[in-house]
């Protein structure tokens, strides 16, 4: 899971959280699937923000 003062998750901490791979990750990634993210230094970091806004998106009622 996320820290409090951690803005950004790479794709192992986001693969973690939602209990997937981190070629699943970027899989998704790669063909416009998933939370919005950034590339820095050629890795692919999610905000928190759009990770929350993304699960809160793919909430079942």
């Amino acid at each position: 899971m996320t820290m409090p003062n951690q803005t950004m998750l790479s794709q192992k901490e986001l693969a973690q959280r939602w209990g997937r791979s981190v070629c699943a990750i970027g899989l998704s990634s790669a063909v416009g699937l998933g939370p919005r993210y950034v590339k820095e230094q050629g890795m692919l970091m999610y905000p928190v923000t759009e990770v929350q806004k993304y699960e809160r998106a793919r909430l079942m009622h």
